[in-house]
């Protein structure tokens, strides 16, 4: 372990830490920082409202949908979060580095109100329970206000703050008198940078009627060969941890490909689970699920063995909800997304857990997962279920985690001495380490 860590931080961390120092992956960074606690509250409510126990949520009946309302705090609107907290880090980072003087507040609104602009509001067709009248709602659509939009909700928050620094810092701007009031003065200097950026934008949604978050997603959806094989699992894995690596759902970008051909393929399975017959079908979401995406209890656990202060608080606040499948605390708070360094193992890892149940189900010495289990069920206890009670199961998932753990560790240990050691520079952005844990 010694020899591995030794390698990464002598070969692989120096340009990935030099990388993670850039502009804007520093602002990226920041991102999952503003958010922590709207995401670490709304994984507890997640928690409550589907604790995997029957009793429980017999207790709880309907008022589990009363709990779960504040379930998505974090998640069902976190591109627009995104775009708030790309916008202020970005003239934060200038403000710092440049020494600039933009204030804040200005870019930070325009930037919320363009990507609302990409996503105007709507008018559709309702129908209204026990009533043949059919009435409309009017809002705006959430579909891109969750992680399927937040990498263009980077986009957005850079773009419009770049156009904005650009007129302000050229003096293209309304200039009024000297004596006029500071607050006043300001909303002017702001006028003409913001018609602009509002323009771009609604040349880009309304005129043009390009849908960027819709773009984005379509270009991570490869033609997949939809398929019982081993490789169509694999290509699956990939993109599912590529794509939360840049902060896209991987799941609903993968799921939206091969989600109709799984739902069949996993109701076949569990009709002949019932018979008691031969499963037709082995490479499943199920499969994926219970052998692939063991959550991320190793990954808290390594955090907890480092020095840094952030990190450790950062593994005990992602243990709890990671021990629940809940990995968002971790994706968007160390963060994983867009961290060069972390990306690595994140994605290395569920490639090794593939391969291993692929080799161990061909083999017939592990079952194949037929039963569909609640995806908040803790993955031991979930591979328990679903496999029908097969011990064998289990221990596969508990391996997994130690051979998950060490895979992590030697990159952890990496990142944790870079900050401790300032080649990490996160503290241009006001994130060291006593600080941060703090925040969190």
């Amino acid at each position: 372990m010694q020899r591995i860590t030794g390698f990464i931080e002598k070969r692989i961390a120096p340009p990935l830490i030099k990388f993670s120092n850039l502009k804007y992956v520093q602002v990226i960074q920041r991102n999952g920082l503003g958010i922590m606690s709207l995401l670490v509250i709304g994984s507890l409510f997640t928690l409550v409202a589907s604790f995997p126990i029957p009793a429980w949520l017999t207790f709880l009946g309907d008022f589990r949908w009363t709990i779960a309302q504040a379930a998505g705090v974090g998640t069902s609107f976190i591109a627009l979060y995104t775009v708030c907290t790309t916008s202020y880090a970005l003239v934060e980072w200038y403000n710092k580095n440049r020494g600039e003087k933009t204030d804040i507040m200005p870019p930070m609104i325009l930037a919320i109100a363009s990507y609302l602009l990409l996503n105007p509001v709507q008018t559709v067709a309702t129908v209204v329970k026990g009533s043949k009248t059919p009435g409309t709602f009017t809002g705006v659509s959430t579909a891109y206000m969750g992680a399927m939009g937040v990498f263009a909700g980077i986009i957005v928050g850079i773009v419009t703050v770049e156009i904005y620094r650009f007129f302000v810092n050229r003096h293209l701007t309304i200039k009024l008198p000297s004596n006029v009031p500071p607050m006043v003065s300001s909303a002017f200097v702001a006028l003409i940078p913001s018609f602009v950026v509002i323009v771009f934008w609604w040349l880009i949604g309304s005129v043009l009627k390009i849908n960027i978050p819709d773009a984005i997603a379509n270009i991570f959806k490869p033609l997949i060969s939809v398929s019982d094989t081993p490789w169509a699992m694999m290509i699956a894995t990939l993109l599912n941890r590529g794509l939360w690596s840049v902060g896209i759902h991987g799941g609903n970008i993968v799921g939206g490909v091969l989600g109709t051909f799984w739902t069949q393929m996993v109701a076949a399975n569990q009709a002949a689970f019932t018979k008691g017959i031969a499963l037709p079908y082995t490479f499943t979401s199920i499969f994926q699920d219970v052998y692939i995406m063991t959550g991320m209890v190793p990954l808290s656990v390594a955090l907890l063995l480092t020095k840094s202060k952030r990190y450790r608080g950062m593994g005990a606040l992602g243990i709890v909800p990671a021990a629940f499948n809940i990995g968002e605390p971790l994706i968007f708070g160390l963060p994983i997304m867009l961290n060069p360094l972390m990306m690595i193992p994140f994605v290395l890892s569920s490639v090794v857990m593939d391969i291993a149940a692929t080799v161990l189900v061909m083999l017939k010495w592990l079952p194949v997962p037929a039963l569909s289990v609640p995806w908040i069920t803790p993955a031991p206890i979930k591979a328990y279920l679903a496999t029908g009670g097969n011990i064998w199961a289990v221990v596969f998932v508990l391996a997994g985690w130690v051979v998950t753990f060490m895979i992590y560790y030697p990159f952890v240990a990496s990142l944790d001495k870079a900050e401790r050691t300032g080649a990490l520079k996160t503290d241009s952005l006001g994130t060291t380490g006593d600080e941060s844990a703090t925040e969190a």
